[in-house]
């Protein structure tokens, strides 16, 4: 946590929830903001007074900017198993973590049509309640319930999976577009 006037915000992974974490990155891919409407969109979003934030003295602003960026600990890289949630089991995998092609497919379209939201999405379609089959699972309606469970969780929970999923899908476009590359070579 950092002080931004008389109020705490967040900074570290591990003091964020998924939901802060989806502001923090929307607002800092949101290429209509300039950057100081960016960073106190940012800082409001946490929880700093906006009063007391548009009369800070420049220098100060710089200050809080550079203390918020200046993140210490690592998220960690290991994938959880389960959670517990409203008294409910969601478990991501049994032995070891994998994507299968249905959860892939998934994923990419949530990741294309609500990239406001798709952290907690993507945590929706990879956690699993235990007590239900495939068929409820899958349903929209659930993964868009599940989703708003998962804005409240801690955002270190997506880390692992947000970055393993990144490196497959940049992978695979990668991929794609050298063998269509040298299909027309």
């Amino acid at each position: 946590m950092i002080k931004i006037g008389s109020k705490e915000v967040p900074n570290e992974i591990t003091e964020l929830t998924v939901e802060q974490f989806e502001k923090i990155s929307n607002l800092t891919n949101n290429q209509e903001l300039e950057p100081f409407e960016k960073w106190s969109s940012i800082f409001v979003s946490l929880g700093a007074d906006v009063d007391e934030l548009e009369e800070t003295d420049f220098n100060q602003f710089k200050d809080y900017i550079a203390e918020f960026v200046n993140v210490s600990i690592v998220p960690s890289k290991e994938f959880v198993k389960s959670i517990e949630v409203d008294g409910y089991t969601y478990q991501s995998f049994d032995e070891e973590f994998k994507l299968n092609v249905k959860d892939l497919k998934l994923i990419e379209k949530c990741i294309s049509h609500s990239p406001e939201n798709y952290i907690s999405k993507v945590l929706a379609i990879l956690f699993k309640r235990t007590d239900l089959t495939k068929t409820e699972h899958y349903d929209e309606s659930h993964i868009t319930f599940k989703s708003k469970l998962f804005k409240s969780q801690p955002a270190e929970l997506a880390i692992p999976f947000i970055v393993y999923i990144g490196e497959k899908l940049g992978s695979t476009a990668k991929q794609t577009v050298d063998e269509a590359t040298e299909i027309v070579e």
